[in-house]
Protein backbone atom coordinates (compact mmCIF):
# COMPACT_ATOMS: atom_id res chain seq x y z
CA UNK A 1 0.00 0.00 0.00
CA UNK A 2 1.07 3.52 -0.70
CA UNK A 3 -0.03 4.89 2.42
CA UNK A 4 2.36 8.22 1.94
CA UNK A 5 0.62 9.26 -1.13
CA UNK A 6 -2.21 10.15 0.89
CA UNK A 7 -3.17 12.89 3.40
CA UNK A 8 -5.09 10.89 6.25
CA UNK A 9 -6.80 7.60 6.39
CA UNK A 10 -5.53 5.08 3.17
CA UNK A 11 -6.76 1.60 2.76
CA UNK A 12 -6.10 -0.53 -0.05
CA UNK A 13 -7.66 -2.84 -2.37
CA UNK A 14 -6.03 -5.87 -4.63
CA UNK A 15 -7.63 -6.21 -8.41
CA UNK A 16 -8.28 -9.04 -9.76
CA UNK A 17 -4.83 -8.80 -11.92
CA UNK A 18 -2.92 -8.92 -8.68
CA UNK A 19 -2.30 -4.91 -8.53
CA UNK A 20 -2.78 -2.78 -4.93
CA UNK A 21 -4.76 0.24 -5.75
CA UNK A 22 -4.86 3.03 -2.57
CA UNK A 23 -7.40 4.90 -2.17
CA UNK A 24 -8.97 7.07 0.49
CA UNK A 25 -12.91 7.11 1.74
CA UNK A 26 -14.68 10.13 2.88
CA UNK A 27 -18.36 11.04 3.40
CA UNK A 28 -19.34 7.34 3.43
CA UNK A 29 -22.61 8.55 5.20
CA UNK A 30 -23.49 9.63 1.52
CA UNK A 31 -25.41 7.37 -1.35
CA UNK A 32 -24.13 9.30 -3.85
CA UNK A 33 -20.56 8.47 -4.97
CA UNK A 34 -18.08 10.37 -7.00
CA UNK A 35 -14.56 9.24 -7.72
CA UNK A 36 -11.38 10.77 -8.59
CA UNK A 37 -8.21 9.48 -9.36
CA UNK A 38 -4.39 11.63 -8.52
CA UNK A 39 -1.15 10.24 -8.46
CA UNK A 40 -1.47 11.32 -4.51
CA UNK A 41 -3.90 13.08 -2.47
CA UNK A 42 -2.19 15.90 -0.23
CA UNK A 43 -3.18 19.38 -1.62
CA UNK A 44 -6.17 18.10 -3.25
CA UNK A 45 -7.71 16.45 0.20
CA UNK A 46 -9.28 20.23 1.05
CA UNK A 47 -11.38 19.89 -2.54
CA UNK A 48 -12.42 16.29 -1.63
CA UNK A 49 -13.27 17.04 2.15
CA UNK A 50 -15.80 19.56 0.52
CA UNK A 51 -16.74 17.38 -1.76
CA UNK A 52 -17.34 15.15 0.85
CA UNK A 53 -20.33 16.75 2.14
CA UNK A 54 -22.70 16.08 -0.63
CA UNK A 55 -21.26 12.80 -2.26
CA UNK A 56 -19.75 9.34 -0.88
CA UNK A 57 -15.90 10.38 -1.91
CA UNK A 58 -13.25 7.31 -3.16
CA UNK A 59 -9.84 8.72 -4.13
CA UNK A 60 -7.88 6.50 -6.65
CA UNK A 61 -4.17 6.44 -5.97
CA UNK A 62 -2.78 5.98 -9.76
CA UNK A 63 -0.15 4.23 -9.75
CA UNK A 64 3.13 4.27 -12.10
CA UNK A 65 4.65 -0.27 -11.21
CA UNK A 66 2.39 -3.34 -10.47
CA UNK A 67 1.19 -5.73 -12.84
CA UNK A 68 -0.51 -4.40 -16.12
CA UNK A 69 -2.60 -5.63 -18.82
CA UNK A 70 -2.18 -2.98 -21.42
CA UNK A 71 1.10 -2.18 -23.49
CA UNK A 72 2.30 -0.20 -25.75
CA UNK A 73 3.85 -0.97 -29.12
CA UNK A 74 7.29 -0.47 -27.55
CA UNK A 75 6.26 -3.47 -24.85
CA UNK A 76 5.84 -0.51 -22.15
CA UNK A 77 3.24 -0.52 -20.11
CA UNK A 78 0.47 2.16 -21.90
CA UNK A 79 -0.69 4.16 -18.45
CA UNK A 80 -3.09 6.02 -20.27
CA UNK A 81 -5.47 3.27 -20.60
CA UNK A 82 -3.96 1.41 -17.68
CA UNK A 83 -4.90 4.18 -15.24
CA UNK A 84 -8.03 4.08 -16.62
CA UNK A 85 -8.51 0.30 -16.51
CA UNK A 86 -7.50 0.06 -12.86
CA UNK A 87 -10.26 2.58 -11.66
CA UNK A 88 -12.59 0.70 -13.77
CA UNK A 89 -11.92 -2.48 -12.12
CA UNK A 90 -11.73 -1.22 -9.13
CA UNK A 91 -15.07 -0.12 -9.06
CA UNK A 92 -16.45 -3.04 -10.30
CA UNK A 93 -14.86 -4.80 -7.65
CA UNK A 94 -16.29 -1.94 -5.27
CA UNK A 95 -19.80 -2.63 -6.56
CA UNK A 96 -20.55 0.99 -7.68
CA UNK A 97 -22.81 1.01 -10.95
CA UNK A 98 -22.93 4.59 -11.08
CA UNK A 99 -21.27 7.58 -10.06
CA UNK A 100 -19.71 11.04 -10.74
CA UNK A 101 -16.32 11.19 -11.96
CA UNK A 102 -13.68 14.10 -11.28
CA UNK A 103 -10.63 14.33 -12.41
CA UNK A 104 -7.92 17.54 -12.38
CA UNK A 105 -4.98 17.08 -15.08
CA UNK A 106 -3.64 13.57 -15.22
CA UNK A 107 -6.50 12.95 -13.07
CA UNK A 108 -8.72 13.20 -15.61
CA UNK A 109 -7.15 10.30 -17.38
CA UNK A 110 -9.10 8.07 -15.65
CA UNK A 111 -12.36 9.55 -16.56
CA UNK A 112 -11.23 9.82 -20.33
CA UNK A 113 -10.91 6.07 -20.33
CA UNK A 114 -14.64 5.59 -18.66
CA UNK A 115 -15.84 8.01 -20.86
CA UNK A 116 -14.68 5.95 -23.63
CA UNK A 117 -15.07 2.75 -22.76
CA UNK A 118 -18.06 2.54 -20.02
CA UNK A 119 -19.77 5.52 -20.50
CA UNK A 120 -22.94 3.75 -18.99
CA UNK A 121 -21.39 3.85 -15.39
CA UNK A 122 -20.56 8.17 -15.70
CA UNK A 123 -23.37 10.14 -14.61
CA UNK A 124 -20.76 13.42 -15.11
CA UNK A 125 -17.34 14.05 -15.85
CA UNK A 126 -15.15 16.89 -14.54
CA UNK A 127 -12.41 17.34 -16.40
CA UNK A 128 -10.75 20.43 -14.67
CA UNK A 129 -7.37 22.13 -16.60
CA UNK A 130 -7.12 19.02 -18.85
CA UNK A 131 -9.10 17.44 -22.11
CA UNK A 132 -7.82 15.45 -25.07
CA UNK A 133 -6.05 17.48 -27.48
CA UNK A 134 -7.35 17.65 -31.01
CA UNK A 135 -5.12 20.44 -32.02
CA UNK A 136 -1.31 19.16 -31.59
CA UNK A 137 0.85 21.43 -28.51
CA UNK A 138 1.40 25.67 -29.04
CA UNK A 139 4.23 25.30 -26.96
CA UNK A 140 6.17 23.00 -24.24
CA UNK A 141 7.15 25.30 -21.49
CA UNK A 142 5.64 23.05 -18.72
CA UNK A 143 7.66 20.26 -19.27
CA UNK A 144 10.67 22.02 -20.48
CA UNK A 145 11.19 23.06 -16.59
CA UNK A 146 10.67 19.49 -16.16
CA UNK A 147 13.35 18.33 -18.51
CA UNK A 148 15.61 21.53 -16.99
CA UNK A 149 15.43 19.97 -13.58
CA UNK A 150 13.28 22.60 -11.89
CA UNK A 151 10.88 21.25 -10.40
CA UNK A 152 10.55 24.09 -8.09
CA UNK A 153 10.38 26.61 -10.96
CA UNK A 154 7.75 24.36 -12.40
CA UNK A 155 5.51 23.98 -9.37
CA UNK A 156 5.96 27.67 -8.69
CA UNK A 157 4.51 28.78 -12.32
CA UNK A 158 1.50 27.27 -11.35
CA UNK A 159 0.99 28.49 -7.81
CA UNK A 160 -0.97 32.26 -7.25
CA UNK A 161 0.64 31.88 -4.09
CA UNK A 162 4.24 30.30 -4.32
CA UNK A 163 5.64 32.15 -0.80
CA UNK A 164 3.09 29.48 0.83
CA UNK A 165 2.10 26.82 -1.71
CA UNK A 166 5.06 25.55 -3.20
CA UNK A 167 6.59 23.88 0.39
CA UNK A 168 3.12 21.89 0.27
CA UNK A 169 3.31 20.80 -3.89
CA UNK A 170 7.07 19.77 -2.94
CA UNK A 171 6.51 17.89 -0.05
CA UNK A 172 3.73 16.13 -1.73
CA UNK A 173 5.43 15.65 -5.22
CA UNK A 174 8.20 13.69 -2.80
CA UNK A 175 5.73 11.46 -2.40
CA UNK A 176 6.30 10.00 -5.66
CA UNK A 177 9.64 9.82 -5.80
CA UNK A 178 11.44 8.72 -9.07
CA UNK A 179 8.44 8.65 -10.86
CA UNK A 180 8.04 12.93 -10.63
CA UNK A 181 11.20 12.82 -12.66
CA UNK A 182 10.52 9.37 -14.93
CA UNK A 183 9.29 8.95 -18.41
CA UNK A 184 5.72 7.92 -17.53
CA UNK A 185 4.45 10.97 -16.66
CA UNK A 186 5.16 13.71 -19.74
CA UNK A 187 4.66 10.62 -22.29
CA UNK A 188 1.20 9.69 -20.97
CA UNK A 189 -0.49 12.36 -17.75
CA UNK A 190 -1.23 15.09 -20.25
CA UNK A 191 -2.28 12.89 -23.25
CA UNK A 192 -5.81 11.76 -22.53
CA UNK A 193 -5.84 11.88 -26.57
CA UNK A 194 -3.97 8.76 -26.42
CA UNK A 195 -6.71 6.52 -24.75
CA UNK A 196 -7.86 6.39 -28.38
CA UNK A 197 -6.53 5.12 -31.89
CA UNK A 198 -6.57 8.27 -33.57
CA UNK A 199 -7.41 11.69 -33.10
CA UNK A 200 -10.41 11.54 -35.79
CA UNK A 201 -11.69 8.51 -33.29
CA UNK A 202 -11.63 11.15 -30.48
CA UNK A 203 -13.48 13.95 -32.08
CA UNK A 204 -15.84 11.56 -33.01
CA UNK A 205 -16.69 10.31 -30.16
CA UNK A 206 -17.02 13.98 -27.92
CA UNK A 207 -19.14 15.36 -30.58
CA UNK A 208 -21.65 12.31 -29.77
CA UNK A 209 -21.14 12.72 -25.79
CA UNK A 210 -23.86 10.92 -23.71
CA UNK A 211 -21.71 11.85 -20.50
CA UNK A 212 -22.51 15.83 -20.01
CA UNK A 213 -18.61 17.06 -19.35
CA UNK A 214 -17.39 19.96 -17.17
CA UNK A 215 -14.40 21.27 -18.55
CA UNK A 216 -12.61 24.28 -16.37
CA UNK A 217 -9.04 26.05 -16.68
CA UNK A 218 -7.22 29.16 -15.17
CA UNK A 219 -6.15 31.63 -17.92
CA UNK A 220 -2.93 31.70 -16.35
CA UNK A 221 -1.91 27.88 -16.20
CA UNK A 222 1.57 27.54 -17.96
CA UNK A 223 -0.34 23.76 -19.33
CA UNK A 224 -3.52 25.14 -20.95
CA UNK A 225 -1.31 27.60 -22.63
CA UNK A 226 0.95 25.00 -24.21
CA UNK A 227 -2.12 23.57 -25.61
CA UNK A 228 -4.01 27.01 -26.10
CA UNK A 229 -5.05 25.69 -29.41
CA UNK A 230 -6.67 22.43 -28.55
CA UNK A 231 -8.54 23.70 -25.45
CA UNK A 232 -10.11 25.96 -27.22
CA UNK A 233 -11.14 23.80 -29.56
CA UNK A 234 -12.31 20.90 -27.13
CA UNK A 235 -15.73 22.98 -26.09
CA UNK A 236 -16.69 23.94 -30.06
CA UNK A 237 -16.94 19.90 -30.16
CA UNK A 238 -17.73 18.39 -27.05
CA UNK A 239 -21.65 17.91 -26.79
CA UNK A 240 -23.75 20.06 -24.33
CA UNK A 241 -20.14 20.71 -22.82
CA UNK A 242 -19.98 23.25 -19.82
CA UNK A 243 -16.70 25.43 -20.16
CA UNK A 244 -15.19 27.86 -17.82
CA UNK A 245 -11.98 29.41 -17.98
CA UNK A 246 -11.11 31.65 -14.51
CA UNK A 247 -9.40 34.63 -15.01
CA UNK A 248 -6.05 34.63 -13.23
CA UNK A 249 -5.77 31.12 -11.89
CA UNK A 250 -3.15 28.56 -12.51
CA UNK A 251 -2.66 25.27 -12.57
CA UNK A 252 -2.57 24.74 -8.88
CA UNK A 253 -5.60 25.96 -8.30
CA UNK A 254 -6.59 23.42 -5.49
CA UNK A 255 -3.64 25.07 -3.49
CA UNK A 256 -4.88 28.62 -3.99
CA UNK A 257 -8.30 28.22 -3.40
CA UNK A 258 -9.93 24.80 -3.19
CA UNK A 259 -13.49 25.84 -1.87
CA UNK A 260 -13.24 27.63 -5.82
CA UNK A 261 -12.58 24.18 -7.13
CA UNK A 262 -14.75 22.52 -5.34
CA UNK A 263 -17.88 24.97 -5.61
CA UNK A 264 -17.24 25.01 -9.66
CA UNK A 265 -17.14 21.11 -9.50
CA UNK A 266 -20.48 21.28 -8.22
CA UNK A 267 -22.04 24.08 -9.03
CA UNK A 268 -21.62 22.04 -12.81
CA UNK A 269 -22.91 18.52 -11.38
CA UNK A 270 -25.79 21.07 -10.13
CA UNK A 271 -26.38 21.69 -13.92
CA UNK A 272 -26.01 18.33 -15.40
CA UNK A 273 -28.66 17.02 -13.62
CA UNK A 274 -31.32 19.62 -14.54
CA UNK A 275 -31.24 18.74 -18.00
CA UNK A 276 -31.29 21.46 -20.44
CA UNK A 277 -32.41 19.66 -23.25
Amino acid sequence: MEANKIKGEAKSLVLDNGAEITYCELGTQNEEVLVSGAFFFHTFMPVMEILAQRYHVFGIVMRFDGPADIFDTDGGVHWTRQWGKDVYDFVVKMGIKKFHYFGKCHGTVPGWYLFKNHPEMLIDFCSFFLCPHLKGQDSDSWFEMARQGDIPKMMASAIRKPETGLPKKMAEAASIGNAATGPAIPKYAAHPEKIWDSLDECERDLRNATVPIGYMFGSDDPLMNDYYTSNMYIWRVTKGCHFTILNGEKHLMEIDTPERVADEALAFIDQAKKNYD
